[in-house]
């Protein structure tokens, strides 16, 4: 009976077959400086790398939790603390976000962008910060202080506008931006008001005529929404947290002619867009 050499091909399937359940494959040789004794920095068993315990070499910021990541806080695998997520994704804390800043509004959520909601308007060194949309995935956006643009302060607006808030919930939920008045001795035969669409999250104080805004605009409950509405400025209750204002024809049923009945407004909390109160005979 004649026996044959094993091939190297045979000794390299028997070698396979032996280190199946190890955790190196058989594909290609791997370096010594990815096990994960190695501090190297590349990729693996260095804190920095991607791996937070240079002795299991699982690409692990903590070999407990399988995150592949260098900060056990973000997951990205990368073994930077910032995190991957790109502006307008949703997010919970500044690790998560590509740019490292999440704004979070509460009760909203949160979403990466150029600024977040601690430091605001010293994220952006040409203006202030534009609060994301909470009905859209657009970002919070750093502006150039122009009408309309977020605020903190009067100093990030530009020459002729002030920083104001134009909408308030709870103190929680809150609006402010640059606009051309901030009472009504800034207008001329006008009155300063609000001007805000509440489902793009936007709007300014501005000088509008008397009786000017429209049914279902938004309007200020606590200071002229009654002059500034055509008809009055109804009451809206947000699930019974918040009330805002938006232009209806009534308040109560006295307020409709003919005998009718004062419907309340609503609030559509999937769309962000405000009903005011209609009479309905």
């Amino acid at each position: 009976m004649n026996n044959k050499l094993l091939s190297p091909q045979i000794f390299t399937l028997v070698a396979c077959l032996g280190l199946a359940l190890a955790p190196l494959g058989c594909a290609k040789d791997v370096p010594a400086d990815d096990m994960g004794s190695d501090t190297s920095g590349d990729g693996d068993g260095d804190p920095g790398d991607g791996d937070g315990d240079p002795t299991t070499g699982d690409g692990d910021g903590d070999p407990t939790t399988g995150d592949g990541d260098g900060d056990p806080t973000t997951g990205d695998g990368d073994g930077d603390p910032m995190g991957d997520a790109p502006n307008g994704a949703p997010c919970t804390s500044n690790g998560e976000c590509l740019s490292g800043n999440c704004y979070v509004i509460p009760l909203l959520g949160g979403q990466c962008g150029e600024c977040d909601n601690v430091d605001l308007d010293a994220d952006c060194p040409d203006g202030g910060c534009t609060i994301p949309n909470p009905f859209e995935n657009n970002g919070s956006t750093c502006n150039m202080g122009e009408a309309g643009g977020g605020c903190q302060t009067d100093e990030v607006c530009q020459d002729g506008l002030t920083c104001g808030t134009v909408l308030d919930l709870l103190g929680l939920i809150k609006i402010s931006t640059c606009g051309e008045c901030a009472s009504d001795a800034d207008c001329t035969d006008q009155i300063c008001a609000p001007v805000v669409i509440v489902e793009n999250f936007d709007g300014q104080n501005t000088c509008i005529d008397v009786g000017s805004l429209a049914q279902d605009s938004f309007c200020d409950l606590e200071g002229n929404g009654d002059e500034a509405c055509e008809n009055v400025c109804s009451t809206v209750d947000i699930m019974g947290l918040a009330e805002v204002g938006a232009c209806g024809q009534c308040n109560e049923d006295a307020d409709c002619d003919g005998g009718g009945t004062c419907q309340g407004g609503e609030f559509d909390i999937n769309s962000g867009m405000l009903f005011g109160s209609t009479c309905v005979m």
